[in-house]
């Protein structure tokens, strides 16, 4: 009797095993290398034209984040506006004695894309990044030849972009982008003589196409990271 159960047991245990390995066999070989979920990392800089309020600008920053099998991305950016761009008259915002009224911009947020065909050479995808930015009026006080901001202000940025993206090596990429940069969220104002509100920043002059730059670095597929 008790060899009998024995016998059942181990008839059980095996087919259990057997399932068991039927199973992970199946899974290897529906997802296999490519059901890993693999993360590479990436950062570089990056160069933006645009155009803040009438004149042709350039922007400077970084960005960086981690791709999803070379597909899908998720990350961050920083951008400051390199360019001089005049102010508002300042006489008219109540700073007569003030000289020098440029405009200033820093944005930084985070960045979504998708990425087609990534082991082509090269390659097109989408993304879209949101931000929080201020917009800054700085101008030099009469007794001192430092610059102050005078002005300050609270923007939100979205930028949806097209990408083309080249593979120059398993570490290097250069991205080239066309997007359009959506402004909202500005409330400075001051009043004129006929006491209407007139904004500082009006968003119209900063909702702008933009071109922008990447140079990425990165593992794109080196040294990567391997998750169940």
């Amino acid at each position: 009797m008790r060899s009998k159960v024995f016998i059942v047991c181990i008839i059980i245990c095996h087919s259990v095993l057997s399932l068991f390995a039927q199973n992970k066999n199946d899974r290897f070989h529906k997802y296999g290398a490519v059901s890993k979920r693999q993360l590479n990392t990436y950062i570089g800089p990056l160069v933006a034209m645009s155009n803040v309020e009438g004149y042709s600008v350039v922007d400077a920053g970084v960005t960086g984040g981690v791709a999803i099998n070379n597909k899908f991305f998720i990350g961050f950016y920083g951008q400051k506006l390199l360019t001089k761009v005049p102010g508002t008259d300042l006489q008219t915002i109540g700073y007569p004695t003030y000289t020098g009224g440029l405009v200033n911009m820093i944005h930084a947020g985070g960045v979504l894309g998708y990425i087609h065909k990534t082991k082509n050479v090269l390659n097109w995808g989408l993304s879209g990044s949101a931000g929080i930015g201020r917009l800054q009026i700085l101008a030099k006080a009469p007794s001192s030849k430092f610059e102050n901001a005078i002005y300050d202000d609270m923007v939100i940025i979205l930028i949806p972009k097209i990408f083309l993206e080249v593979n120059m090596t398993s570490w290097f990429k250069i991205n080239v982008s066309g997007g359009y940069r959506l402004t909202g969220k500005v409330n400075s104002y001051y009043q004129n003589q006929a006491k209407e509100k007139i904004p500082i920043f009006d968003k119209y002059g900063y909702t702008k196409p933009e071109i922008s730059l990447s140079l990425l670095m990165g593992a794109f597929g080196l040294r990567s990271i391997l998750l169940d």
